[in-house]
């Protein structure tokens, strides 16, 4: 039985928690969080160093900052904890390539929560890709706009601070990151531009545009804005040799993706069977259960996992990438 620590509020009590204790084979002991929210069934702490040092932990999950993680990783793989990390996995390269390093050295089983490819209407697109449904992939387009709380409200948070890991690209483009050479095959150039807004309190991008190139030959753009007042979508357009296929959701987080294709045929609407989870669970935890379960496989025979710590690292130095290539 692997025995799990859950370090974080808020996504850690609505999204890690649920997921992981739900797996079998898994018991999760432990709970910190900034107030030491208290659950029936869990020992809750306000510190989690001393969650760490008080419970037999064999792995921890974060749903913590990129500066706190990185704190917390290094005391948890020092004390030969298996770790399930956030994603930015770190607030710069230098930091990422540390930690990956020392897990490394310290054979520790290592998660990291890119959930987006989990999604059964983006496994399927990805089958169509594999098998080439419509020929070579030849160009890839993300628009992905929302309003982001921090903007929204007016709050002051590390989402907002470039050197927090934060801003648009950092914050959440994570995700797309990664799944963009999921999709496509690694980004080989990039160019890219930023937006501001004096609402984004600590001063990070509130939006970036990208072109890219793929290995391979596939190119790409992207539009990211976490400052589109009432407006919310998630698109994914693939521009194949045969056809086109489009990814889409509207006002959902991981729910809701259609998927359509077009071809000299027409359009055709392919259904998808459906992930359902819990009523009244946050949409995230079926997606994020996979990945938990992947992890606890993993720990339970002691080999790694996916995605890992190196596809944390290799994110950030992307990321880094078009923070240096951007033209303001």
């Amino acid at each position: 039985m692997l025995k799990v620590g859950i370090i974080g509020g808020s996504f850690g009590v609505i999204g890690l928690l649920p997921a992981f204790a739900s797996i079998k084979n898994c018991k999760v002991v432990a709970l910190s969080s900034r107030h030491g929210k208290q659950l029936v069934g869990f020992h809750s702490y306000a510190d989690w160093r001393t969650m760490i040092e008080k419970e037999n932990l064999d792995a921890i999950a974060l749903a913590v900052p990129p500066k706190t993680q990185y704190e917390i990783v290094k005391v948890a793989i020092k004390k030969g904890l298996h770790v399930f990390a956030e994603k930015p996995f770190t607030a710069n390269l230098a930091q990422a390539k540390e930690l990956y390093a020392l897990a490394k050295k310290n054979k520790i089983v290592h998660g990291i929560d890119f959930e987006f490819p989990e999604i059964a209407e983006w496994k399927k697109t990805k089958e169509l890709l594999d098998r080439k449904t419509f020929g070579t992939l030849k160009h890839v387009s993300v628009d992905w706009d929302w309003q982001s709380g921090d903007t929204r409200y007016g709050r002051r948070s590390w989402k907002t601070s470039i050197r927090e890991g934060g801003g648009a690209l950092s914050a959440v483009f994570s995700h797309g990151i990664y799944y963009l050479e999921h999709f496509a095959g690694k980004i080989t150039d990039v160019k890219s531009a930023f937006t501001f807004s004096p609402l984004s309190l600590n001063g990070g991008e509130v939006g970036v545009d990208m072109l890219l190139k793929f290995k391979g030959g596939v190119t790409g753009n992207v539009h990211v804005s976490c400052h589109s007042p009432g407006f919310v979508r998630h698109r994914l357009l693939f521009i194949c040799e045969r056809g086109v296929i489009v990814l889409e959701n509207k006002n959902a987080i991981v729910d809701g993706f259609t998927i359509r294709t077009f071809d000299k045929n027409g359009e055709k609407i392919l259904r998808v069977s459906k992930d359902t989870g819990r009523k009244n669970e946050d949409e995230r935890v079926k997606v994020v259960k996979k990945l938990a379960k992947r992890f606890v496989k993993a720990c339970i025979a002691k080999k790694q996992t996916a995605p890992s710590f190196a596809d944390g690292v290799r994110v950030q130095e992307l990321i880094e990438t078009i923070r240096r290539k951007s033209r303001h």
